[in-house]
């Protein structure tokens, strides 16, 4: 298995840049609220989920107990996070192959779909979380409302 960080290209965008424009979207006005940083890896293998090829997996970095420490160590040292940088909230990786074939539409809906699974969190009163510490809002992973966003539907077809 293979990764490697997305590299600019003159002919084509990078998925920072394709995020960066979504984000100014009313609908995923909530990232930017949150303060979310999002980072970006390739994925040179396929990966095959329930028979279907998987263009885009978000994740969030953060492992527990002993090994804390290196794993943030090992991200701040690929991302290249300066001392004081916030630590990356959430990592999307994408089909290498799928992004290099794909045209720009294809690509701004891959990370629209990727990105619509970043959502406010919210309590069991139904109220949105904020964190205790910075007092943005909380956002959460969450899962296809259908098998598509309907997001994704009413926006792209």
């Amino acid at each position: 298995m293979s990764y490697f960080l997305p590299a600019a290209r003159p002919e084509m965008p990078s998925p920072a840049e394709v995020f960066a424009r979504l984000c100014s979207l009313d609908e995923h006005r909530h990232i930017v609220e949150a303060e979310a940083r999002i980072e970006f890896l390739m994925r040179t293998h396929e990966e095959v989920k329930g028979g279907r090829r998987v263009l885009g997996t978000v994740f969030r970095p953060d492992v527990q107990g002993r090994l804390r420490d290196v794993f943030q160590w090992l991200l701040e040292d690929k991302f290249m996070l300066a001392e004081g940088d916030n630590p990356i909230d959430y990592l999307i990786v994408l089909d290498a192959d799928f992004w290099l074939e794909a045209d720009d539409r294809a690509r701004e809906i891959l990370v629209y779909h990727e990105i619509c699974h970043l959502q406010p969190a919210f309590d069991k009163m139904g109220a949105q979380r904020f964190d205790r510490d910075t007092g943005l809002p909380v956002l959460t992973l969450q899962n296809h409302d259908v098998e598509e966003f309907s997001a994704v539907v009413r926006r792209y077809g």
